[in-house]
């Protein structure tokens, strides 16, 4: 048997005199070659073995004589792997040492040992051959623990199967593709549509789709989301061949890479047609049904306004009560009516705001005295307090009154009574800001963040009625106006609504040159 000094010689190739050379510039950082072998096998975290050509164990690591339990190298030095493994593990290993004595090559594979305590350990094991003399006279092994790679490995795996089936079995498109418009990744139905254009819904419509066209879009989209480096979110309609359109919720996402560099995005896309086709039908209906009723609402308003202005002979008391209460009936339904064909207009577009110059002072003023009616019955009192006289600005009159109304009237109806209403102008960084503030329930901030989405009301839970659709068309007014709503609620029960507009330049007609009427008080 080689001697174990023998072998890590010819393995270290040191020199005559039994030194290993550490630097070979200087020549002096030497060290004696059997110190460096005891620092090296008893601190490294993983196992070096010198075997024979008989296969025979000559010098190990501590960490091999740890896996097995052994005190000394004595107790291992002339055993085999026979003498270690199980059978099947031992077949594998030995096919392996005769390869690297045969070829004459390094050869990698998988080792499976068990510890004392019996508990399974993986390793990747390097065999390589120590050749003398052109003749194999021994065989080196480095191996490294990967248990726990491995268990991670198969875990992801696990994982990465579940996310696929989730995805490939989701009823959306889901793909990534690189900034080139390569296909990357993508679900089955993804793939479908790349490959031959054609996507199938969730209602079972098949639709073939021009993928070259398409293709150009999507390019010419996904440039300006790596630009940026944003997320993308739209609905949109997308032509099939047959000349049809199709609704889609798009979402798509940039992708990083190490370098931190855009190389890639992900889409994800569903199909809405079906849910869009029914929204319209709802909408048109509520649009249809809304203008039937506002021609008769309108003649019952004019008929009673005549009949309490007198023409048509004088009520009692107690009549001209009754028509007031019913006139108030019919102006309110005439005023859901409104604001129902109102909203429809606004989502289908339909709505062209007509700017103009105009007193948001002056309006404000009108609107408190038009709804001044409301407060008196509901025991309330409104103050309005303007930082400036006048405020000239260029906005829709009509809906910009219609919002400020809105404000109003909800202040008034959820109020405590007997409390007073503040209402405040101001302008800031040439921005008009609005704010009715009142004293009344406090509002929990989750429906804070429903209160101005459609046919959403807090009115039920005080007993009021409502149809949710106020403030919905409020925020969206203000929105058309690039502006925002404010929305404000604190513990010690006072909440503010209101809203903050550009103050829009007025164009002087006379000079071209645009101004900014503000007069301060």
């Amino acid at each position: 048997m080689t001697c174990v000094k023998t072998l890590a010689k010819h393995f270290l190739n040191h020199n005559k005199k039994g030194k290993y050379s550490a630097c070979k510039n200087c020549r002096k950082c030497d060290f004696q070659i059997d110190t460096l072998l005891e620092n090296i096998f008893n601190t490294t975290p993983d196992i070096i073995t010198f075997m024979d050509t008989k296969f025979r164990y000559a010098m190990c690591s501590k960490e091999f004589l740890n896996l097995f339990g052994f005190e000394s190298d004595n107790e291992i030095i002339g055993k085999t792997p026979f003498e270690l493994l199980h059978y099947e593990q031992y077949t594998t290993v030995k096919t392996y040492l005769n390869l690297v004595i045969d070829e004459r090559n390094p050869k990698t594979y998988i080792q499976k040992f068990y510890n004392p305590e019996g508990v399974e350990q993986i390793y990747e094991s390097v065999s390589s051959p120590i050749i003398n003399n052109d003749k194999v006279v021994g065989i080196l092994t480095l191996s490294r623990n990967i248990t726990e790679t491995i268990y991670l490995r198969k875990s992801l795996e696990v994982s990465n199967a579940k996310l696929f089936a989730l995805i490939n079995n989701s009823p959306m498109l889901a793909y990534v593709i690189d900034k080139n418009g390569n296909f990357i990744l993508g679900n089955a139905r993804a793939k479908e549509l790349f490959e031959k254009g054609t996507d199938i819904t969730s209602t079972g419509e098949k639709i073939k789709f021009d993928i070259k066209s398409m293709h150009e879009n999507i390019l010419k989209e996904n440039s300006e989301i790596l630009k940026s480096g944003k997320e993308f979110n739209t609905e949109r309609q997308i032509q099939a061949k047959n000349g049809e359109k199709y609704w889609y919720a798009i979402n798509k996402s940039p992708l990083r890479n190490r370098e931190g560099e855009y190389y890639a995005i992900t889409t994800f896309a569903r199909d809405i047609d079906t849910e869009k086709r029914i929204q319209e039908q709802r909408e048109t209906y509520i649009a249809t049904l809304s203008h039937d009723l506002k021609t008769p609402a309108i003649a019952q308003v004019r008929a009673l306004e005549l009949l309490l202005s007198g023409e048509l002979g004088e009520f009692n008391n107690d009549q001209k009560e009754m028509l007031k209460l019913t006139l108030d009936s019919c102006n309110y339904m005439y005023d859901m009516v409104y604001t129902l064909l109102s909203t429809c207009k606004f989502e289908s577009g339909e709505v062209t705001l007509n700017y103009s110059q105009f007193d948001i002072t002056k309006l404000v003023l009108e609107s408190i005295h038009e709804i001044s009616k409301l407060a008196q019955d509901n025991s309330t009192l409104i103050k309005f307090e303007p930082n400036m006289q006048t405020c000239m600005i260029n906005a829709d009159r009509i809906e910009i009154k219609r919002v400020v109304i809105n404000f109003l009237s909800n202040a008034i109806n959820y109020a405590f009574p007997s409390t007073d209403i503040n209402v405040s102008l101001s302008i800031k960084e040439n921005n008009i800001i609005l704010k009715v503030k009142n004293n009344s329930h406090y509002i929990e901030p989750e429906a804070m963040d429903r209160i101005f989405r459609k046919y959403v009301t807090h009115s039920e839970k005080f007993n009021k009625v409502g149809i949710g659709l106020g403030l919905y068309l409020s925020k969206k007014i203000i929105e058309a106006h690039n502006g925002t709503v404010i929305a404000q609620s604190s513990k010690d029960e006072t909440n503010i609504f209101g809203f903050i507009i550009p103050a829009a330049p007025i164009i002087d007609l006379t000079s071209g040159k645009s101004k900014q009427k503000l007069q301060s008080p």
